[in-house]
């Protein structure tokens, strides 16, 4: 692990000490005792009062992290998300710590918010180490090329999930995948603690055998929301901010189209930027300080409107059970289009991408790269492909003119930036490479001043962000879409003719089917950025409390004139 700072071994002060030892018990250690042992899950808080706790790496031969003394907490976000720790940690001489019950978490981080902002903080910064140090996690064994070990990745990526990846033919990646007969085979999973190695797994697999996978019931919320976006985050902090039962569903993982962005530098509270993913990650260990929950990953097959105003919404699930809601929201997002271009769909996962970040570039160091698209998301891959790796020089291909459906600021860095090279007019028509992609054809339109033109270059890569279409093709085909396939809601689903109740108008976000809420990308109109999302995600709250409130009326309403009628 780099050198100790201070956001991830912050220590408590005697004051802070004082008040936490309230919610928890004072518990001792001899020289040598396990305080827990990787694997296990939902472990308590200890903050150490005399002595130490030393933590060590079992997926790196018990190396020694760190040891804890006086005044500092133990763990990662792990102690937030309830899964299996990855980390053993063990008493060093006579210790004295004290214990919090897992269950008094967020008791403690709402009643003694100093201790719980630091907590927060320090929890967070201890993953970014262990995740930068690549000697923690799951091993996942693979070929570049290879699809399906891609998509673990992206899994373990977006859901915060440590791992380290190495070739078949390494050293590494070879002794597993014969410890297992899976020689030939990929991918290969092998758990944090070596107690298990999975061939070529399911997403449901990994994410229950790493812990991500909370199972889900049929049951009753006050709102579900559909899409762990932006949008679907904010939405479940301050719903559970303000106490209503809140269910986040996602068929991937958090984050949404933003986990794909290396850094957003245009929303606010962040000068420096921040990537997708820990935007997604800070925004989930918020969400369930304050009690809301979420599942991933699992697929929405079904949404039933009730027959009755005063019913709740019916989500049906791949897994076969389902989620009644007063209220559900939808912030699927979208999926970007696919690159139109000849062998585009053949290679696909190998070296053709709709995602860039750290888990897709490291695949092409040193090589030189493309992207497609004018938008905002394409130009951030631009600037972290430039960035990561000087040396390559990162080909933009914009079918129109450059700069125009972007960000001022971001323009004007990408035509700073010299080993960045835009083709304007220009898109790419065919892609070459055996097993994975080596060289593209691009085509620029005639100017005033040249004709037009073909040419070939060697690429490593494509990421393409060349648009997108709305995710809901599951929805019912009754519910109110502009021409673009976007769901229309608040005025625009009244005036769609598609709105059922005459006793009321839609609120500002709801859709034509009666309380159910869109927000984000999904929804028609607003500007596609973060922080629109985000706005969104907040509205929904606010109009989740109007609908719960009609709700109860009606009920009121009817048990009322029931009880009229019995006397």
């Amino acid at each position: 692990m780099p050198t100790l700072d201070a956001l991830a071994f912050a220590q408590l002060t005697d004051d802070e000490l004082t008040l936490v030892q309230r919610l928890g018990v004072v518990s001792t250690f001899a020289d040598g005792d396990l305080v827990f042992v990787a694997g296990t899950a939902r472990i308590d808080l200890y903050i150490v009062l005399a002595g130490g706790i030393e933590i060590q790496n079992p997926a790196d031969g018990d190396r020694v992290i760190v040891l804890h003394e006086r005044g500092a907490f133990v763990g990662d976000i792990d102690l937030i998300t309830g899964r299996p720790v990855l980390v053993t940690a063990i008493a060093r001489t006579a210790t004295t710590a004290i214990r919090i019950p897992s269950s008094k978490m967020r008791q403690l981080l709402n009643q003694v918010p100093t201790f719980g902002e630091k907590l927060i903080i320090g929890l967070t910064r201890r993953r970014e180490l262990l995740s930068q140090s690549n000697a923690i996690g799951m091993a996942v064994v693979g070929p570049t090329n290879c699809k399906q070990t891609n998509l673990v990745r992206e899994f373990f990526y977006k859901n915060f999930v440590p791992f380290t990846w190495h070739e078949p033919n390494s050293t590494v990646g070879a002794s597993i995948a014969a410890s297992v007969d899976g020689v030939g085979l990929s991918p290969i999973v092998r758990l944090n603690d070596g107690s298990q190695t999975m061939v070529q797994p399911t997403l449901r697999e990994l994410a229950e055998a790493s812990g991500v996978w909370q199972s889900v019931h049929d049951e009753h919320v006050q709102l579900a929301i559909v899409g762990a976006g932006p949008a679907g985050i904010s939405a479940a902090v301050y719903a559970a901010s303000e106490g209503l039962s809140t269910l986040l569903l996602d068929a991937m993982g958090p984050g949404g189209q933003a986990s794909g962005s290396s850094k957003i530098e245009n929303f606010i509270g962040f000068p420096a930027g921040l990537s997708g993913a820990d935007l997604a990650t800070r925004g989930v260990l918020q969400m369930l300080k304050f009690g809301a929950r979420m599942a991933a990953p699992v697929q929405v097959v079904g949404l039933v409107p009730p027959t009755d105003p005063a019913d709740p919404i019916a989500l049906q699930l791949d897994s076969g059970n389902t989620i009644h809601a007063d209220v559900v929201l939808l912030a699927t997002g979208v999926r970007w289009r696919k690159l139109q271009a000849l062998r585009a769909a053949e290679l696909e996962g190998a070296g053709v991408h709709y995602i860039c970040t750290a888990v897709e570039a490291i695949l092409y160091d040193s090589q030189d790269v493309a992207v497609v698209g004018g938008g905002n998301s394409a130009g951030q891959a631009v600037m972290f492909l430039a960035e990561c790796c000087r040396s390559r020089t990162v080909h933009m291909f914009v079918r129109g003119v450059f700069g125009k459906g972007m960000s001022a600021y971001l323009a004007s860095r990408i035509r700073a930036t010299p080993n960045v090279r835009v083709h304007e007019q220009s898109q790419i028509t065919a892609l070459s490479g055996d097993t994975r992609l080596n060289g593209i054809t691009y085509v620029t339109e005639a100017s005033d001043v040249a004709p037009a033109s073909s040419a070939d270059i060697r690429s490593g890569a494509v990421f393409a962000f060349i648009g997108a279409d709305p995710e809901i093709e599951w929805l019912p085909t009754t519910m109110a879409r502009d021409a673009h396939g976007f769901v229309q809601t608040g005025i625009d689903a009244l005036r769609s003719g598609a709105w059922p109740l005459e006793n009321r108008d839609p609120e500002s976000l709801e859709t034509s089917i009666p309380g159910v809420l869109a927000a984000g990308d999904v929804r028609s109109g607003p500007t596609k950025r973060v922080g629109f999302a985000v706005g969104d995600g907040s509205l929904a709250v606010t109009c989740t409390h109007k609908l719960i409130a009609i709700k109860g009326a009606i009920r009121v309403l009817r048990a009322t004139e029931l009880g009229a009628v019995s006397l």
